[in-house]
C-alpha cells in the first residue's frame, strides 16, 4: 500500500508542474517576437530541467514507479532519454531565438510547434504509465 501512496502523491504532484508548465508554453506561443521567444524559452528550459530533476530524484515520481513494477523500467529509460533530449532542443532553440533575424522566426516557430508536440507526447506516455502503475499495485 505504500508505494500506491508513493506513486499517488508523485503522480499528484507531476500533475501540478504539468500545468505550471504548460502556462510555460502557452506563453511561449504567444510571443510576438524572437525576443520574448527567446525570454519564454529561457524560462521554459528553467522550468524543464527543474521538472525533470524532480521526476528523477531518488522518491520522485520515476523512483516510485521503478519500485512498483520492474516492467516500466525500459519504458522510465526512454522517458529519461526524452528529458535530455528536451532540455538540449529548448537551449538550442533559445539560442537561435536569441541569434535570429525576421525571417528565421517562421522556422522557429515550426521548430517549437515540434517541440511543444514532443511535449505532449511524453507527457501522454507518463500519465498512461502512471495509470498502469497504480492499477498493478491495486491489482
Amino acid at each position: 500500500m505504500t508505494e500506491t501512496r508513493t506513486v499517488e502523491q508523485a503522480s499528484r504532484e507531476l500533475a501540478e508542474d504539468h500545468g505550471r508548465l504548460h502556462g510555460l508554453i502557452d506563453r511561449l506561443g504567444r510571443a510576438q517576437d524572437l525576443a520574448a521567444m527567446a525570454e519564454a524559452l529561457a524560462e521554459l528550459h528553467a522550468a524543464l530541467t527543474g521538472h525533470f530533476n524532480q521526476e528523477e530524484k531518488p522518491g520522485g515520481l520515476y523512483d516510485a514507479l521503478g519500485v512498483c513494477a520492474s516492467g516500466f523500467r525500459q519504458h522510465l529509460a526512454e522517458l529519461v532519454d526524452d528529458h535530455f533530449r528536451f532540455a538540449g532542443l529548448v537551449r538550442d532553440l533559445r539560442e537561435r531565438a536569441r541569434a535570429a533575424e525576421g525571417a528565421a522566426a517562421d522556422s522557429l516557430r515550426a521548430d517549437v510547434a515540434r517541440l511543444v508536440a514532443m511535449l505532449a507526447d511524453h507527457e501522454r506516455r507518463e500519465h498512461e504509465m502512471v495509470k498502469a502503475a497504480q492499477e498493478a499495485v491495486q491489482a
